[in-house]
């Protein structure tokens, strides 16, 4: 799969009640430093402005700093 090319890492982030993205972990897996992060009682709607899901987000841009 093309995805497997991506070589940044990747933070797959889906709502556990989302019925459009998927599986983030199905994904995640595809990818070579992809993580997956299930978001508990969100919808595909409503992830992005949950708390976990920024806090997350936050650790994960952390640890993985941009390089120029």
């Amino acid at each position: 799969a093309d995805v497997a090319r991506i070589a940044q890492p990747a933070l797959v982030a889906v709502g556990t009640t989302d019925d459009i993205a998927g599986s983030p972990q199905k994904l995640a897996r595809l990818l070579p430093h992809g993580e997956a992060f299930a978001i508990e009682g969100r919808d595909h709607m409503l992830s992005v402005g949950d708390r976990t899901f920024k806090k997350r987000a936050v650790e994960f841009l952390r640890a993985h700093p941009l390089r120029n």
